[in-house]
C-alpha cells in the first residue's frame, strides 16, 4: 500500500530539511534537571517525534491544588500518576542526567512493561 505525501506529485518540492516518512514515537524524558529535560525534548521534537515530559501535565493540576482545598488529595501530588498513566501511553524512556528517584521510578516502571529505556539521546533518537 503506497501513501501520498503532501508534496508528491504537485508542483512543490519538499521543502529542504522536511523529514521523511518514519516512525514517529513518544518518548517520556524522565530526569532530575527540567532545564536539561526540557532541552532534550525540543532535540526529540527536531528529530520528528513526540517529546512529553510528566511536569508538563503536572504543574498546571498541582497550581490549581494549591489555590483549592476542595479538590481531592490525587491532585495534590499528580506528577507520579500523571508520569505513570503517560507512560503507558509512550514508546520509550529516554532518562537524562539528574539525580531524581521519581525519574528511576518510571525507568523501572518501563522495563517491567516491555519499554525502551534509554539513556543516551542519540540512542534514542535511532530508535
Amino acid at each position: 500500500m503506497h501513501v501520498t505525501t503532501p508534496y508528491e506529485g504537485s508542483q512543490h518540492p519538499q521543502p529542504e530539511g522536511a523529514l521523511q516518512a518514519a516512525e514517529v514515537r513518544m518518548v517520556l524524558i524522565a530526569g532530575g534537571d527540567l532545564r536539561l529535560m526540557e532541552e532534550t525534548a525540543f532535540e526529540v521534537y527536531r528529530a520528528g517525534h513526540i517529546p512529553i515530559l510528566c511536569e508538563w501535565f503536572s504543574f498546571p493540576l498541582i497550581s490549581i491544588g494549591g489555590q483549592s482545598q476542595n479538590l481531592d488529595a490525587e491532585f495534590s501530588e499528580p506528577l507520579h500518576p500523571i508520569a505513570e498513566r503517560l507512560l503507558g501511553r509512550c514508546d520509550a524512556v529516554l532518562r537524562v542526567e539528574g539525580l531524581a528517584a521519581g525519574a528511576d521510578l518510571m525507568v523501572a516502571l518501563a522495563r517491567q512493561r516491555g519499554i525502551r529505556v534509554h539513556q543516551d539521546l542519540q540512542e534514542a533518537l535511532a530508535g
